[in-house]
């Protein structure tokens, strides 16, 4: 007896229009269908944009055991729709494939932040705002924690006379607190129960590798510089591992909230119970998102974590997604630590601290350049290691000078592979030289861009601007050149350091404005990207980059139905209105995980 497998694909492929004006075209009908494939969930009536070039649009889907098994019309789906398949009726409304974020950090930042995340640089907040927020931490701050703990202020918003012990003593007056600001780790601001809690008094030295701001009289007035925060970390309860899954089990709400069905998690191992987090996470079901893991490499230094190391830590748990290595070659720009092909400018600037996560202020007197965080040859040799064991890479540049230097390591291993395999890249890439454009191409490398800072944010016109030489100024986020060189661009935010919101900053990389704040102007307006370009950059680059574009990113049958419906259809609005977009609902492997309220 001979058994007989059938695969049947239901694909309807139809091509409907953005506009309600248009008629929705039929271009073929759907394939027969074996009566016993019946769809658990169908969603139709609407304008689904597919991130498929042979099927831009499509009216309806049909999902069966978390994948689509026909993308077309709504005729098509009645072929495989059953007596007990859900159906939706997206009335019209508009829906795409889910978002990802190729670099967060959960295991580097969220722990400060499980129960009070204040808005720093990326929101521009007043102090006004600053302080709301953090009586609204305080009013639903768990009870039985010992002490408050929370982070992301941002120095400029802050007054000295708000940073001070009695004015957070009057806030929370009952228990140790301390408040740490959104660089992670360079200031802290604290009560008086915290400076008791660490032991701290007026007696403490100050210098230049740690300070306490002082009161007339010479008493800790509430905040600590630098090495000076050390005591007060020192005497926080640890942070353990449920408390862990606590707060990344936060970041992960808020990016399903945002449509976020995939990410990168970088720099993960650094700090004890971080892989065992994922590990409990994964096993009890509560990740419901495609997440891959990217060890620390390096942070901040040339010291490198040996690839056996890294081996082990893979090996040792049963984490999620596929293997990485996170690493950084420079700092940032106005911290005067990103290596630029054409020097900074002369300014009488001070370097400021930078509020992205691993970004480290230079000991090095300023000249005019920085050096890579590691040198040529070890870093060439490390990733060749890397690419060895199977480990993809992403390595944090920002300045020219440093993309360059990553290409050049990258290039050797790759044109001894034959293929960028591994599909190792770059993250940030806020200035990129021209004549590296075509290495990036030839190269197979990605680049993740950053669309929330193409806003003219303070963060740029006034930390980056003034230490850029003007012609190396007008190439930030150059991202319309690199698109049209044929560079292969992805989505990151660096969340929660800065915003986890994909709308602002698909709005900002349109408009090269900042969104609903038209009076602070515009930023290099020639480099702007169309609402296509920035939608594929989010959704299907982006999950090339994480190496899961064959089972999402795009709305295509034999794909996890990861996918997005919105508030209205982003085609259909003017490009000023794109921040203002609202996530109704967020599938993930046809599993409803995120319903607005």
């Amino acid at each position: 007896m001979r058994t007989i497998l059938i695969s049947v694909t239901a694909v309807a492929i139809s091509a409907c229009s953005p506009s309600d004006n248009e008629p929705i075209s039929q271009t073929a009908e759907s394939a027969p269908v074996a009566p016993t494939l019946v769809a658990d969930t169908v969603y139709t009536n609407g304008k689904i944009y597919t991130v498929n070039n042979a099927q831009p649009w499509a009216e309806a889907v049909a999902i069966k055991d978390g994948k689509y098994i026909v993308v077309g019309s709504s005729e098509a789906t009645a072929a495989v729709t059953g007596q007990n398949t859900k159906i939706i009726d997206l009335d019209g409304g508009f829906a795409m494939p889910g978002i990802g974020d190729t670099h967060i950090h959960a295991a580097l930042v969220m722990p400060k932040r499980a129960f009070c995340g204040l808005p720093g640089t990326f929101y521009e907040p007043t102090e006004e705002q600053t302080i709301n927020a953090l009586k609204e931490c305080i009013a639903n701050y768990p009870e039985d924690r010992e002490w408050f703990i929370a982070a992301g202020w941002t120095a400029p918003a802050m007054s000295k006379e708000t940073l001070t012990r009695e004015f957070l003593d009057k806030l929370i007056p009952d228990r140790p607190a301390y408040v740490e600001d959104e660089t992670g780790g360079h200031a802290a601001w604290f009560n008086t129960k915290a400076m008791e809690a660490a032991g701290l008094s007026a007696d403490y030295v100050d210098s230049s590798e740690g300070f306490y701001s002082r009161t007339e009289d010479g008493n800790l007035a509430g905040t600590a510089h630098e090495g000076a925060v050390n005591p007060l970390l020192d005497a926080l309860p640890p942070f353990d591992v449920e408390l862990k899954k606590i707060a990344f089990s936060k970041l992960m709400d808020e990016a399903l909230a945002k449509g976020v069905t995939a990410f990168g998690e970088a720099y993960v191992g650094m700090f004890d119970g971080d892989l065992q987090t994922w590990q409990e996470l994964k096993q009890e079901g509560k990740i419901k998102q495609h997440v891959n893991m990217y060890f620390k490499g390096n942070l901040g230094t040339a010291e490198l974590t040996p690839v056996a190391t890294l081996e082990e830590w893979w090996s040792s748990f049963d984490l999620p997604g596929q293997k990485g290595v996170k690493m950084a070659m420079d700092g940032s720009i106005e911290s005067f630590t990103a290596p630029l092909v054409d020097g900074y400018a002369q300014t009488e600037t001070t370097p400021v601290e930078s509020p992205l996560p691993g970004d480290q202020l230079s000991d090095e007197v300023f000249e005019l350049n920085a050096d890579p965080v590691i040198p040529a040859d070890s870093f060439a040799n490390y990733v060749a290691e890397l690419d060895a064991a199977g480990f993809q890479v992403k390595v944090h540049a920002i300045g020219d000078g440093a993309v360059s230097m990553v290409l050049d390591g990258y290039e050797k291993v790759i044109k001894a592979n034959g293929n960028n395999r591994l599909r190792h890249h770059i993250d940030h890439c806020s200035l990129v030289h021209p004549d590296d454009f075509q290495r990036f191409v030839d190269l197979d490398v990605s680049c993740t861009v950053w669309p929330p800072l193409n806003a003219p944010l303070a963060y740029n016109t006034g930390g980056i601007k003034p230490v850029l030489k003007p012609e190396t100024w007008d190439r930030m986020y150059a991202n319309r050149e690199r698109q049209d060189a044929g560079i292969r661009l992805a989505n990151h935010t660096d969340a929660p350091a800065a915003t986890m919101w994909p709308w602002f900053g698909m709005e900002a990389a349109i408009t090269r404005g900042f969104p609903g704040k038209p009076e602070k102007g515009k930023m290099g307006e020639q480099h702007a990207l169309t609402l296509e370009e920035l939608i594929r950059i989010y959704t299907i680059n982006s999950a090339w980059s994480l190496r899961i574009d064959d089972i999402t990113g795009s709305v295509e049958v034999g794909k996890w139905a990861d996918m997005i419906i919105l508030n209205h259809n982003l085609f259909e609005i003017p490009s000023t209105d794109i921040h203002k977009t609202e996530v109704q609902k967020t599938l993930f492997k046809g599993e409803v995980v995120y319903q607005a309220e």
